[in-house]
């Protein structure tokens, strides 16, 4: 028979919520939908502007001078470089690194920029240029104003 396992001591017992008083219980502050959607748009603009140069590999390679070239491969770069923090800055929505918010911000414009050159290319035409302008404008729009408004808190800028 065994005897029944006394209480752990207070100090070593779990403290739960409902343990604590209203002003100690510490709740974080929501994260603006301006910065979720911003990163939301980012990705998946990035990841169209990865699929569309997939999908026309057979176009592409067949085109006359260095200017595809050179362009599909910004596009592809800026498109990468979006994706990676769009997707950082979406899983870490709470960090308030302005620099982070800055790279992604400017990573977002050279992919619009890059997108909205494409339509020059008859390779490419509208595919990239119009989400480009329906997707990458309202984020960038959406993240700029995330930017301006939302500050770390202490450093004064």
């Amino acid at each position: 028979m065994r005897l029944p396992k006394s209480p752990p001591p207070a100090n070593h017992r779990h403290v739960q919520q409902a343990d604590l008083p209203a002003e100690q219980i510490y709740t974080l502050d929501p994260v603006p939908l301006s910065r979720v959607a911003g990163c939301v748009l980012a990705v998946l603009l990035s990841g169209w502007m990865l699929a569309v140069p997939i999908a026309l590999i057979d176009r592409l390679k067949d085109a006359s001078g260095p200017g595809t070239a050179v362009l599909t491969g910004g596009i592809i770069a800026f498109a990468l470089v979006t994706a990676g923090l769009g997707g950082f800055r979406f899983f870490n929505a709470r960090d308030v690194r302005r620099r982070l918010s800055g790279a992604l911000i400017a990573a977002l414009a050279a992919a619009v920029t890059a997108a909205a050159a494409s339509a020059l290319l008859p390779e490419y035409g509208l595919l990239l240029a119009v989400p480009g302008l329906l997707a990458g404008v309202p984020a960038l729009v959406a993240l700029a104003t995330d930017h301006r408004r939302h500050r770390a808190p202490g450093t004064g800028n």
